[in-house]
């Protein structure tokens, strides 16, 4: 019988030393002029398009030139977030919002995670590897620092060359360079320095613009402290905020014709208009808000559960966050207290994004708990998770049963198994818990899945560190045909196991196996193993080591 489903399945089966330059390419992404440019947000207005991701395709000079150190072997996600922390707007940057950061063919790759409620798309610095002689391209080189500043000085009528090759000469790289080896001119607000025909040295030309780039500002505590005070105002006004600014020396030309300047959610925007003859980029300042201005009526609802003795600060973090404004909220942001019936919930000391005080009044009446939100503990959910090795029954009380007893214990609002349904997926070791419609002590639904095995080793999935499930264990040495066919059998069966989709009969190279008996089905008599040990061939791309497979003791 199995010899027969094993033949049907045949078709299943396929047999610089240095790095002196660093290119940038960026995420393209187009500006439109805003009709409406002060746009400021109205108390409790918490539509979703107030929140404002940071393109990695336009960070600041500053941000760059630190990126462009880690381009080498061994970078981590650590590094590149404390580099991306510096940034406005990503102070509250964490590893999860980057869904990768990779260091290949000479290219550092920045890639931000589509969930990411603070960043977007994708940077890349490639890193030219040059040797003494080589052709330097210019269009490709990434000036920054001292060199810059000197460049930007000679965006003018009538630039110095000599000048110009004195501050190129700030980078060792261009020690041949001659003022032969390239011209200069100034046109339209932008110094452009291009490589004569003959240079042995360079090639391409660069372009420095004389306009001041609104990206690259640093503003004073002075300066927060006056846009903070401007932002709280229930009428945003462009004037006031350009009065501001122009106490900084780089900005004392700034007039508010050069600007359109936007309020979303708590982020203010100052972006300089394509018209602005000495300013390009936008400066982005994130100011804190008011706890009791961005407060809706249903958060103060749901924030009501945790009215009580000993509040979880977690969950009342979780909440809060579902406010657009205070997406990127920590728990480090907030104290919370419960006294005298009521719900405090302050600012901290140190919190860069929220100031105020918010009372929520404990409500007589008993909220649900909302399963969505809740920040279930690590031991919590461990017990949870047993409950993936109950012996079910087809409607799985037992396990039904073994997460009433922790939610009970947890809640200890008289909660009853009648209160929830749960859904158990074998395939991905997952357990969710769902509110059941007429519920009075839940609502929402909570998911929860096994960690995943740390068996994949350098590319490979190491078989003696992979765990099998125990249903799947008792399937295989009923259902594998040892002979001829082994390893055909045991690669389809294998095939189960999510970490071993690809697997094929080539990857293995030896199976041993011990007959347990026989059993008749339908008149055919078939073997039942106790074990089975599999090796996997030294010349397989996915599998390596040995897997066995055996009947446990009773």
């Amino acid at each position: 019988m199995k010899r027969t489903k094993l033949l049907l399945s045949l078709g299943s089966l396929s047999v610089f030393s240095a790095i002196p330059f660093i290119a940038a390419k960026c995420d393209d992404t187009n500006e439109k002029d805003n009709k409406n440019p002060i746009n400021p947000v109205k108390p409790g207005d918490t539509t979703g398009d107030q929140v404002t991701k940071v393109e990695l395709g336009k960070l600041s000079d500053k941000a760059k030139e630190e990126l462009n150190k880690l381009a080498k072997d061994g970078v981590t996600k650590t590094q590149v977030v404390a580099v991306l922390k510096t940034e406005k707007g990503l102070e509250n940057l964490t590893e999860s919002d980057l869904a990768k950061v990779e260091f290949k063919d000479n290219k550092l790759t920045i890639e931000a995670d589509k969930e990411s409620k603070l960043v977007s798309g994708t940077y890349e610095f490639t890193v030219q590897k040059l040797t003494p002689d080589a052709i330097i391209d210019l269009s490709k080189v990434q000036i920054t620092g001292e060199a810059k500043t000197l460049l930007k000085a000679e965006a003018k009528d009538n630039p110095d060359k000599a000048k110009v090759l004195a501050a190129l000469k700030k980078d060792n790289n261009f020690a041949k360079l001659t003022e032969s080896d390239f011209e200069v001119s100034f046109k339209d607000s932008t110094l452009t320095v291009k490589a004569t025909a003959g240079s042995k040295v360079i090639k391409g030309e660069l372009n420095i613009s004389s306009k001041t780039e609104l990206d690259n500002v640093t503003l004073t505590e002075e300066v927060k402290k006056g846009l903070q005070t401007e932002s709280e105002k229930s009428e945003l006004k462009a004037e006031s905020i350009v009065s501001i600014l122009k106490k900084l020396p780089e900005l004392k030309d700034l007039d508010a014709k050069d600007v359109e300047i936007k309020k979303e959610s708590n982020k203010l925007t100052v972006t300089a208009k394509s018209t602005s003859a000495k300013f390009t980029g936008t400066l982005k300042f994130v100011f804190k808000v008011m706890l009791n201005m961005v407060m809706t009526e249903d958060i103060k609802k749901e924030l009501q559960s945790e009215a009580k003795d000993k509040p979880n600060t977690s969950n009342v973090v979780n909440i809060l966050k579902k406010i657009p404004a205070l997406v990127t909220l920590k728990t480090d942001d907030v104290k919370v207290q419960f006294g005298t019936g009521k719900l405090v919930i302050s600012a901290s000391e140190t919190s860069n994004l929220i100031m105020g005080t918010v009372s929520i009044e404990k409500n007589s009446v008993e909220r649900k708990i909302n399963l969505s939100t809740y920040n279930f503990d690590e031991k919590t959910k461990e017990s949870l998770l047993t409950a993936l090795d109950e012996k079910n029954d087809e409607e799985n009380n037992s396990t039904k049963s073994s997460i009433w007893f922790t939610l009970s214990n947890l809640f200890k609002n008289g909660l009853e198994e009648d209160d929830f349904d749960v859904e158990i997926d074998t395939s991905k070791g997952s357990i969710t818990i769902k509110a059941s419609k007429n519920s009075k002590r839940l609502e929402g639904q909570y998911t929860l899945k096994k960690p995943q095995s740390s068996s994949v080793q350098n590319g490979k999935v190491d078989l003696n560190k992979l765990k099998l499930e125990e249903n799947f264990v008792k399937r295989f040495l009923e259902e594998f045909e040892d002979g001829n066919l082994a390893s055909l059998s045991a690669a389809k069966l294998l095939k189960e196991v999510k970490e071993l989709e690809k697997i094929t009969k080539d990857d293995i190279e030896e199976i041993k196996a011990e007959k347990d008996g026989t059993v008749t089905e339908n008149g055919l008599t078939q073997d039942v193993f106790k074990k089975v040990t599999i090796k996997a061939s030294a010349s397989s791309k996915l599998i390596s080591g040995k897997l066995v497979i055996e009947k446990k003791a009773k």
